[in-house]
């Protein structure tokens, strides 16, 4: 498939003398109207140096307010209809946290969301994250983030919908387990609105890991937008139906549905870089598994592949009985340099097989 055609600049990417524990992947393709979420993710109870905040604008646009504010800023230089999960590999790629969390970047967050990821995931007292994933809740509300908000207080003034389990919302990964699992799928259906770290989520719950649920005592807040979604239940939105490219079930990418319902766990579009670290990450126990191990260079096998081995199969391997004959009456007959040589021949007919 066509892969999309990136220039990635890294604007901003602090020096560390120890490595945070949890980056905060925090994405935009120049539609953020508001950048709040950074105010209360500066509000934390742990250690500024324990988390990462992390900045990836899809497309070009720089933000001073922005990356004065972030550990991390990256524009991927996108062209075309974005792509949000082509960003978010971007940002696992650079992210320099053990745990890796994605979340809506102009959301409300209360003060011990860095605290709750770092308790789930054991990073306190083990130098290894378990291998879990964890979803936060997030409270919704048809109004629109007020001027000047700075206490969580204020949050009782609003109305909010019934709570309830948007898998697209807030999820927190090992970044390893990411990587191990492919990354996010970067097929083209899932180009525009249809798309989220569910895709990932599903595909990491169908191969064992468990997905778990944080209390609702640390949830996050959202506002409504001016556009595309000012409330819920708005009427027809001719910008959104735009940003729809493929058929979704119930909001959701009907892709990241199939793969669950199918039990598949790797992408249908690997990121290159994934691949590349997913693949080095292998522990292959002998050297001659390696031979195995990298003999498509990561690629499926070629017609001209298979022919040759289906000439190896239907012909050479019916000769096996009449060539060993043919050896032996050679060595009798023409003596030992002879027999050598098309042994040698015959050697390497069989381990040719494959261009």
């Amino acid at each position: 498939m066509t892969r999309y055609q990136l220039n990635v600049k890294i604007h901003k990417q602090l020096d560390r003398s120890v490595m945070p524990l949890v980056t905060v992947l925090l994405l935009d393709w120049s539609v953020r109207e508001r950048f709040h979420a950074l105010d209360w993710l500066e509000k934390q109870n742990v250690d500024r140096d324990l988390y990462e905040l992390m900045w990836v604008e899809i497309y070009d646009r720089v933000v001073p307010e922005v990356i004065e504010k972030v550990d991390t800023y990256i524009t991927c230089g996108m062209k075309g209809l974005y792509n949000k999960h082509i960003g978010y590999n971007v940002g696992l790629l650079h992210a320099q946290g053990k745990v890796l969390n994605i979340c809506d970047s102009d959301a409300v967050f209360p003060p011990d969301f860095i605290e709750s990821i770092i308790k789930s995931f054991n990073l306190h007292n083990s130098d290894e994250p378990e291998s879990i994933i964890l979803m936060h809740y997030e409270w919704r509300t048809g109004s629109f983030y007020p001027d000047g908000m700075s206490n969580l207080e204020d949050l009782k003034k609003y109305k909010w919908l019934d709570l309830w389990a948007n898998v697209g919302a807030c999820a927190s990964i090992k970044r390893h387990d990411a990587i191990r699992f492919g990354g996010f799928d970067e097929h083209p259906s899932y180009r525009g609105y249809m798309c989220g770290v569910y895709d990932l989520v599903w595909r990491m719950v169908n191969a064992g890991i468990p997905e778990i649920w944080h209390s609702d005592e640390v949830a996050l807040w959202h506002f409504a937008h001016p556009d595309p979604v000012a409330s819920f239940g708005q009427k027809f939105s001719r910008k959104l139906f735009k940003e729809i490219t493929y058929p979704h079930l119930q909001g959701h990418a009907l892709k990241a549905v199939e793969a669950f319902s199918t039990g598949r766990i790797l992408p249908l579009q690997e990121n290159p870089d994934v691949f590349k670290l997913r693949m080095s990450s292998r522990k292959i126990g002998t050297a001659f598994e390696e031979k195995y191990a990298w003999i498509t260079n990561g690629k499926k096998f070629t017609l001209k592949d298979i022919l040759n081995l289906y000439l190896f199969l239907f012909i050479m391997e019916p000769l096996r009985p009449t060539m060993r004959k043919i050896l032996i009456f050679a060595q009798k007959t023409l003596g030992d340099r002879a027999y050598f040589f098309l042994k040698k021949m015959w050697y390497s007919l069989q381990h040719k097989k494959l261009t």
